[in-house]
């Protein structure tokens, strides 16, 4: 079994659960969950998302049957499902295990220009996908010992899973187009954007399809460029030839992706790839040329991902929000731009071409750029990782924009800001109320609400009360891009029904009425409506046949007008006061803006023209199978509504090595059952050093949070021969047998970035040291905080730790704490921070306090208090009733690179410096879920010993 199949099958979580901040949760397991079971699923929810769980455990009992009937392939596997909505944003994810397959349906619908937004409904899209990834990937091996082997073992069934991440999602990607002649594969927007890249010679290379880097868009293109590959497979091998791949791939003789692939092709992938390339290079550049010079004049030339632009009402400054990722580092910022010239920049490159003749009569200066860029008046960063949307200005000074925010239950909210250019104060509008886009006038705000799969428009005051319902919610449409007339005495706004193309509509407020705006006769695409300044026109972007084009409805004449030609990608038109508007265009680069001046000269008048959102898919895609109409219907005769209680247990074999350079390895063996929220779990376990026996016992832990309070009740017992430790500080023959009890209760609350959990433990441990017993218990109560402040350009983190004791060793009664506190900041990606600790035990209870040594799924670092754990050290390397440590550190993602001084009691010091790491998972899968990785390389240099080089690697289930 190989780690990288691993890593690779955990990369086909599109919601990436291996997220830098192990404490976010995608879910609370204290919430009220309920279990909705058909014949073949598990769909688990909230009451909130009751409507929305039960439709689709309807479309999913659909969704299985047109797949069997399609591939005569099918799960004999109960799926569980689970109904989130953890950012407020379009998406879900599938793990593909052969014996416990489940994914995640986010209810946030896609908005209209959103690369998914072309479905006949999100939920049936997403179901489809999603469990596509199932059948794709989850199918049992033929092979026998295999497949019991993944029954008993999830980890070892997670690196089954084949294929790169291209060959995941192209063809879960291509099955949502085949099966509803929607999806990416028939999305012009999509198209247009491909066809540039083509035209650009910057489509990805075969290694990077599968990439997500600091390309622009390189994360999209497993989808994008992969399903066209694949359906290109198709078209010239026929669909029997790649279907047999996937059967290859479950064979008793085990391969991977490209020996299955070779076998039936008689070629590799990578080489067939570079003929699709090239085929669809020729077509889109053979397309290229029947286009005149596009009469759009580069405006502003930016880097990666731009959206949102908006123009002050002045016309002097643009507000655009711009995504920067550089070497993994993804910045959002919402630059102000001036709308002059950049007078400066054009005299300072002046200045230089003109110093260079000086000195070299005879050099050839460069030209001057095709635009210079404009100056950026204001910067405002992102903070705490929250984003920034969707700009629109109050007045000349005022921007009104969204971001994210955090519940108490770790959910993310799309709320509205208030942000002032000139003094730089920021101020919050709305609480958790989940407002995609917006527009504004001076008395109130108009936006889009998405919450809990139900999509409407409400009017909203600036004090972030809401006024009313204008289009009441609904799970069967969706809204998006409302815009204000300039009198705001009409709303235009874009709605996409079910089984339905999206549509503008024009809301007459004092009529209550309501106008469909034609759009051009075959369009698939529709979005980016903006009213002219005289309120006679509207402009939006629509796709037809691949092409979007800009487009001019005139209200008076009922007229449509395609004002640009379609030769290049084509978003976000916004007018300028002259009669001229700005836009986005798509190049491989990333969006920049252009300028457009309007004249009659190259209108085009469209003859043909549609106010109907019906679609034939057969038109689209003849492919024989085809989904039936989706529908949100609620049907409960189908299933067995039930309290989730301790949810679907699964059960896996675990192991665990510790290899610690300092004191032994550690090999440890155990079985782990669990749900996927981790509501209720438990483990059985036992470890050995299979080397020296220098450790070994056994444990158990049980676990239920299912309650705001969480309950831990962890048992254990070890031989710990301290003498034959590595760098053991005992020289005479030293065996510790110990056992004990922990009972733990913890509360944990949260405010933004604001983390506390109360703990209170009761612990007993019966130890004996060289047939000598000792009796020791405890009760702690304490708690654990963190906190950030985080404005991406600098930031500050804080923790701390106090838990206070009360406990009786051998009838003696004894005090104590354990303190820490922690600060560190950064200054772009530079960090410092500093670390200290203290622990004390009352002197009349003998020394308590034990250094070193380190934390296993047998040795729980939260159920000894009493042991100060180092990695660099061996178990009891020093005793004492009294420690400190300082350490300073430079943090990086998952560890740092740090300094530590200890001092236990009047004992010499050592001094550590080195570099660690630490990560523990909280969500996934049975075998993943609390499984921690330590790590580290350290010199540890005693004040007055030999200085010794050690190095650790812990793999263990931390409770």
């Amino acid at each position: 079994m190989k780690l990288n199949k691993i890593v690779s099958a955990l990369s086909v979580c599109a919601a990436s659960l291996l997220t830098s901040n192990a404490n976010a949760a995608l879910v609370d397991s204290a919430l009220n969950w309920q279990t909705f079971e058909t014949e073949n699923f598990r769909v688990h929810y909230t009451p909130e998302y009751k409507d929305w769980a039960l439709s689709s455990a309807r479309e999913m009992e659909i969704v299985r049957k047109l797949i069997k009937k399609q591939q005569s392939r099918v799960l004999d596997e109960k799926v569980d499902a689970y109904i989130i909505d953890p950012l407020n944003a379009s998406n879900g994810f599938a793990m593909p295990l052969s014996s416990k397959p489940y994914m995640a349906l986010y209810a946030t619908p896609p908005q209209s220009d959103s690369i998914i937004a072309n479905s006949s409904s999100w939920q049936q899209l997403l179901v489809l996908h999603e469990y596509v990834h199932l059948v794709h990937l989850a199918q049992k091996s033929r092979s026998s010992w295999r497949n019991q082997l993944a029954k008993v073992w999830d980890v070892y069934d997670a690196s089954l899973i084949n294929g790169d991440r291209w060959v995941a999602e192209g063809y879960a990607t291509l099955q949502e187009s085949k099966l509803t002649g929607r999806g990416r594969l028939y999305h012009d927007g999509v198209e247009s954007i491909i066809q540039q890249f083509a035209t650009e010679g910057a489509l990805p290379t075969y290694q990077q399809l599968s990439k997500a880097d600091n390309r622009f868009m390189s994360g999209s293109m497993a989808y994008l460029i992969g399903v066209r590959y694949l359906k290109w497979l198709e078209d010239n091998y026929g669909e029997n030839t790649l279907d047999a791949v996937w059967t290859r791939w479950s064979g008793v003789k085990q391969r991977t992706f490209d020996q299955s692939f070779e076998g039936v092709f008689q070629d590799t992938a990578a080489h067939l790839y570079q003929r699709f390339v090239a085929e669809y290079t020729y077509k889109a550049m053979s397309k290229e040329r029947k286009f005149e010079k596009s009469d759009s004049k580069l405006w502003l030339d930016l880097k990666g991902r731009v959206n949102s632009p908006s123009i002050s009402p002045d016309n002097h400054h643009l507000a655009i929000v711009e995504t920067i990722i550089d070497d993994e580092d993804r910045k959002i910022i919402l630059n102000v731009y001036s709308t002059q010239e950049n007078a400066k920049a054009i005299k300072k490159f002046n200045k230089k071409n003109e110093e260079i003749l000086e000195n070299d009569p005879l050099d050839i200066t460069s030209k001057s750029p095709k635009v210079f860029k404009r100056e950026v008046k204001f910067t405002l960063n992102q903070i705490d990782h929250q984003g920034l949307r969707d700009p629109r200005w109050l007045d000349d000074e005022t921007i009104i924009y969204g971001a994210s925010t955090t519940d108490r239950h770790n959910q993310k909210h799309q709320d509205l800001f208030s942000w002032n250019i000139k003094t730089g104060k920021t101020k919050q509008l709305t609480f958790g109320e989940n407002l995609r886009r917006f527009d504004i006038n001076q008395n109130y705000i108009i936006a889009e609400q998405s919450r809990y799969g139900y999509s409407g428009i409400v009017k909203y005051t600036f004090d972030g009360k809401k006024v009313s319902d204008i289009n009441k919610a609904t799970t069967k449409n969706i809204y998006d891009f409302p815009r204000l007339n300039s009198d705001s005495t009409k709303l235009a706004y874009v709605q996409s029904a079910l089984n339905e193309k999206w549509q503008i509509k024009i809301k007459t407020f004092d009529s209550n009425s309501e106008h469909i705006i034609p759009l051009p006769q075959g369009y698939q695409f529709v979005s980016y409506p903006e009213w002219s300044n005289d309120d006679k026109s509207l402009y939006f972007v629509a796709g037809v046949k691949g092409e979007l084009k800009l487009y001019q409805y005139h209200f008076e004449s009922d007229a449509l007008f395609a004002v640009t030609s379609g030769k290049h990608p084509i978003s976000w038109p916004i007018m300028q006061n002259d009669d001229s508007l700005l836009h986005l265009s798509i190049n491989s680069k990333g969006p920049d803006v252009f300028s457009l001046k309007l004249n009659n000269k190259n209108k085009q008048l469209i003859s043909k023209t549609t106010q109907s959102g019906f679609i034939n898919i057969m038109d689209i895609d003849r492919s024989e199978h085809k989904l039936a109409k989706a529908s949100m219907l609620v049907d409960e005769s189908i299933g067995e509504n039930k309290s989730y209680g301790t949810g679907p247990q699964q059960g896996t074999i675990t192991l665990g090595q510790s290899i610690y350079s300092a004191s032994n390895n550690l090999f440890e063996l155990g079985y782990k059952s669990g749900d996927i929220l981790s509501r209720f779990d438990w483990q059985l376990n036992i470890s050995h050093d299979l080397s020296k026996n220098v450790l070994s016992g056994a444990s158990g832990n049980i676990r239920w949070q299912g309650w705001p309070v969480k309950l831990l009740a962890h048992g254990y017992q070890f031989d710990l021969k301290i003498d034959k430790q590595k760098e053991a500080a005992f020289t005479d023959n030293t065996i510790i047998s110990e056992s004990g009890l922990l009972l733990e209760a913890t509360y944990p609350i949260q405010y933004k970035t604001f983390h506390l959990s109360g703990t209170a433990q009761y612990k007993f441990e019966q130890a004996e040291i060289n047939n000598i017993k000792d009796n020791n218990n405890y009760v702690v109560l304490g708690f654990d905080q963190t906190w950030s402040w985080d404005k991406q350009v600098w930031g500050i983190k804080q923790k701390s730790k106090v838990y206070l004791l009360d406990g009786e060793q051998d009838s003696q009664d004894y005090t104590g704490h354990n303190a820490l506190l922690s600060m560190s900041a950064h200054i772009n990606k530079i960090g410092l921070g500093a670390e200290f600790e203290s622990i004390n035990r009352s002197n009349n209870a003998g020394d308590l306090l034990s250094l070193g040594g380190y934390g296993s799924t047998l040795i729980q670092p939260k159920a000894h208090q009493n042991k100060v754990f180092a990695p660099e050290l061996a178990f009891y390397n020093a005793t004492a009733n009294e420690y400190k440590k300082y350490e300073i550190f430079s943090p990086f993602e998952f560890g740092r690179i740090f300094y530590s001084r200890h001092k236990m009691g009047e004992q010499d010091e050592i001094n550590v410096y080195g570099i660690k790491g630490n990560f523990t998972n909280d969500f996934g899968f049975t075998g993943i879920t609390n499984l921690s990785i330590d790590m580290g390389l350290a010199q540890v240099n005693p004040e007055n010993g030999p200085s010794d080089l050690q190095a650790w690697l812990g793999l263990w289930h931390k409770w």
